[in-house]
């Protein structure tokens, strides 16, 4: 009686801000390449104990936020894509191998973009797909037929180029504080107008401050704003005593997950409006 293994294919698409998954890390998690240098590097590790196939492929997308402050993947925007993706520019050395467990793979980027590019920065996405080696089909004296999961697990990074000279900036439009009903939720929806030639990288913290001066609430988050949106904070205003309040949101160039260096600085934005809480 033969007996077959057969390995059943899953695709499992991810982005992660740690680019941690099925035990294959990847670093960093955000990779940006100066003008003049082109080239770039980054580090897959095996933490598993499977030989593990790994691909790699560029593609171009960004978030964005919509006027009602949700985020959103765009990818299907040919305008914006001939505009500012670098992916078609952009190879990889390896760009298909095998890596043993405990070991480590660098790969090194080799960017070659248009020389009459304007001065920027650029984006793609790296996209490193990882699943265990998969061994050659087992035939045996028997006609029995098993099936092994084989996961394939893509993990999306971000890519920057970095061209000439690089500005970003935040214009806040308006503040918008909306309580709900019940007065238990308030919503603040922050329009504004990125400026600069560079997308912003940065933080952005958004507060809620009594009478007294002190902050009573606060809703901190590490973001990329690419163009002109909304952004929508939640507060739980249930303990909050009757009273007006301050809505204070600002805009920082600096993440925990990017170095300093590798950010488009730009000095912290402010802007406040008020609320009463009823």
């Amino acid at each position: 009686m033969k007996k077959i293994s057969l390995f059943t294919g899953i695709l499992i698409a991810i982005a992660f801000p740690f680019a941690s998954s099925a035990q294959v890390t990847i670093a960093p998690t955000n990779l940006f390449i100066d003008g003049n240098a082109r080239f770039g590097t980054y580090m897959v590790i095996n933490g598993s104990n499977e030989t593990q196939e790994i691909s790699i492929d560029f593609i171009f997308n960004y978030s964005q936020n919509d006027d009602t402050g949700e985020r959103l993947v765009v990818e299907d925007n040919e305008e914006v894509e001939e505009q500012y993706s670098i992916a078609e520019y952009v190879r990889a050395f390896p760009r298909n191998f095998t890596i043993a467990p405990g070991q480590r793979q660098v790969v090194r980027l080799r960017l070659s973009p248009p020389n009459d590019l304007e001065d920027g920065m650029y984006w793609a996405r790296i996209k490193t797909a990882s699943s265990p080696e998969t061994p050659p089909l087992e035939l045996q004296a028997n006609d029995a037929v098993s099936a092994r999961v084989a996961i394939t697990v893509e993990q999306v990074t971000g890519l920057f180029f970095k061209k000439g000279d690089l500005s970003t900036g935040i214009e806040v439009l308006d503040i918008e504080s909306t309580q709900s009903d019940d007065n238990q939720t308030l919503t603040v929806l922050t329009s504004y107008l990125r400026t600069g030639n560079s997308p912003f990288l940065g933080s952005i913290t958004a507060s809620l401050v009594n009478a007294s001066g002190q902050v009573v609430k606060n809703d901190f988050v590490s973001t990329s704003l690419y163009f002109d949106g909304a952004l929508k904070h939640e507060f739980d205003i249930s303990d909050l005593p009757a009273g007006t309040y301050t809505v204070r949101v600002m805009f920082e160039s600096q993440r925990a997950d990017i170095a300093a260096g590798d950010l488009v600085q730009m000095q912290p934005i402010s802007q406040t409006s008020t609320f009463t809480k009823r």
